[in-house]
């Protein structure tokens, strides 16, 4: 690639738990593909850095979350946005997704919590 090229390098690589591709998958069948498709979106701008998450930190309702951060997505023009991708780093150019899915109250955190201390 020539160093005038065009082309966007990503910022960081990109990693998904099976557990949170499996989650793209079940909302592509409960949600329709259009959402699953938001949610590869939303990866995809955190790997390129268009969009960072928000930080999250110790919560009352789900633990302790230190070291996530969350994206929220939907399909376009769709307020307020329903749904989340939560990812952490793995060093300095490593994101992995731990899961995707409906915010639904908090269910979304429990789940990533859940998971992070299965060592999904």
């Amino acid at each position: 690639m020539s160093p005038h090229s065009t082309e966007r390098q990503p910022h960081y690589r990109l990693s998904w738990t099976a557990s949170a591709r499996n989650d793209v998958v079940a909302l592509a069948a409960a949600q329709g593909a259009d959402i699953a498709g938001a949610a590869l979106i939303a990866a995809t701008d955190v790997e390129y850095g268009p969009r960072r998450g928000k930080a999250l930190g110790e919560r009352n309702v789900t633990g302790n979350l230190s070291g996530l951060f969350r994206v929220k997505f939907d399909l376009a023009g769709h307020r307020p946005e329903r749904f989340r991708l939560v990812y952490r780093h793995v060093g300095t150019e490593l994101v992995e997704i731990v899961v995707v899915g409906e915010r639904d109250g908090h269910a979304v955190y429990r789940d990533a919590l859940a998971r992070l201390t299965d060592n999904d």
